[in-house]
This record gives structure tokens, sequence and C-alpha cells, in this order.
């Protein structure tokens, strides 16, 4: 029996034609035609092996008595299409035969339903293969769409903000002529040290309102506003930064030693270091303030009754 498909799959062959072509002008599956060349027609839809199998005869051009007449010997089954039951008398009417793929009259009604439910089962495919693409593809525009509309917003909004360019010394005279609401003011009372360790003490007694930016050991920055009459003690390891509002404002001590003040009261520092060894850098910039600024009632207090250091 193996030997009887292998000889069909070698006609094929040698007619050059391919399982692929007869799967297009039949419209059966490559599986099922390889069932069939492998003798597997028990893997093909019950009832129709031998219309499968005929419409493969059919396309390599060997649907012929004699290929069915050893068909039938291995699978049994009706007679070739040559043949035809012998006449019987009609005293003695035979048994009905039962219809096999050689009846013509059966066999193509039953190839048309098979082709049009394949054609139905492509088709179908077919659409659910398109409506699968057209719903990624809509996704992906409307999401770059989306994210097309955000980059815009975001860029019209910056066109639209005004960055306004100040010197350093500016920004620093505008921190000292205004308590800012993310400037905060130190206690009254600060007579203890803000940190408990390090060499290095330096003690600010404000003579005036001064607002001050503090760098300790170039990482711990306060910000604060230090009003005129208090004292602040602090300690560190290395160094302090200071930026001040006022050079004339704030009385410094160096490890116990009182080095006064900075500069005078139109000038700002932009920079003071202070090591262990003492002053190391000292930047001040004179300033022309735009309005002419009045000492608050609590510097004039200061000037007038100068707390005592401690």
């Amino acid at each position: 029996m193996k030997e009887f498909f292998e000889n069909l799959k070698q006609i094929r062959l040698q007619k050059h034609i391919t399982l692929e072509d007869i799967a297009r002008s039949t419209r059966l599956s490559l599986q099922y035609l390889e069932d069939i060349e492998a003798g597997r027609l028990e893997n093909l839809p019950k009832g129709y092996d031998r219309i499968f199998f005929k419409r493969y005869l059919k396309e390599i051009g060997e649907d012929t008595p004699e290929v069915w007449r050893d068909f039938n010997l291995f699978f049994g089954g009706g007679a070739t299409p040559e043949s035809s039951p012998p006449p019987q008398p009609k005293s003695s009417p035979s048994p009905r035969k039962p219809l096999t793929i050689q009846d013509e009259s059966v066999s193509e009604p039953q190839e048309s339903v098979s082709r049009q439910a394949s054609l139905f089962a492509s088709l179908k495919k077919g659409w659910v293969y398109k409506s699968f693409w057209i719903g990624l593809t809509a996704i992906i525009l409307g999401s770059l769409g989306y994210f097309a509309y955000q980059q815009y917003q975001l860029v019209k909004a910056s066109s639209q903000i005004q960055i306004k360019e100040i010197t350093l010394s500016d920004f620093i005279q505008e921190m000292q002529q205004q308590d800012s609401l993310t400037t905060s003011k130190l206690p009254q009372n600060n007579g203890g040290w803000v940190t408990s360790t390090g060499p290095l003490h330096i003690q600010l007694k404000a003579l005036y309102r001064t607002w001050i930016r503090e760098i300790r050991d170039r990482s711990d920055t306060s910000d604060y506003i230090l009003p005129a009459g208090l004292t602040r003690k602090l300690r560190a390891n290395d160094q302090v930064q200071f930026m001040m509002g006022r050079a004339d404002g704030v009385e410094i001590w160096i490890n116990g030693q009182n080095i006064g003040t900075l500069g005078a009261a139109d000038e700002v520092v932009l920079r003071l270091v202070i090591t262990r060894d003492g002053i190391v850098e000292k930047k001040l910039k004179k300033v022309i303030p735009k309005t002419t600024a009045q000492k608050d009632s609590t510097a004039l207090a200061a000037t007038s009754s100068p707390g005592t250091t401690n």
C-alpha cells in the first residue's frame, strides 16, 4: 500500500506539480494533500476521503480505472468509473448499491459544498486578520498623535514663559529687600551651636537685618534672614561659605577672634570662604539700589543699643 501512494507522488514530481499548485486548484489544505500521499486517509474528514483523493488524482492526471482498481484492493469500496453493475432481472431486483466516489451525480455536489466551505473559511480568516491590523494601526496612530499634541502644548507653554535674567548682586539685593516666603527667619533665641562637632567655630552677630546663604562643608546649605541683634553660632569640619545681602550687616568671630564686618553698606558679599586658617576668599561688589532703602526699626534699635556678644 505504501508503494501505491509513493508511485503517485513520483508521478506528480515527474510532472513538476507541487502540492501548493494542487492546493490552489482544489482549495484543499496542504496537510490533507500530505496525508493523501502518505496513505493516511484516516486523517481526512469522514465521508470526504474518496472525494479528496479523486480531486488529487485529477490534478496529477491519474484518475483512471486502473488506479481506482488498485485503490479498492487496499481500501475496498465501489467500482471504478468505467465499470457498471451487471443487469439484474426485474423479478428479483438487487439491493440498492451504496454510492461511491465514482458516482459523478453525487461527487460533484459534494465537491461544490466543500469548495464553498473552504472559500467561506478563507474569507472569514482574511477578515479577522484585516480587522486586527486595522485596529493595531489605529492604536499606534492615536498614540503618536496624542504624544505629538502633548509635545506641542509643552513647547507652546515654554515659549510663553518670559525668563528674566538678573545678576548675582541684583539677586542678593532683592533677597535682602524682601522677606521671601521660602526664606525662613531664625528664632530669637539662638544661643546654642548649630552643630555639635567640628573644629571650625564661627559666630555671626547681625547689626542689621541681613539675608544670608550658608554652605557648611560644601553640602549643607541654608538660606535665612538674620534679624538685627540676633547671634548665630555654627561649627564645621572643613569650611563654611557665605553669601550676604549686606557687607556691613554682620559682625563675624572665627574660633573666638573678632574680624568685624566685611564691607560697606552699599556692598554685598558675593562669596566668603572661611576655614580654620581664617578667611581664604572674599568677594564683594558695590551695588546701586533702585530705590533708597531705609533702615528698618529693628536695625535702628540695633545701632542705638547693640546686643552683647556671646
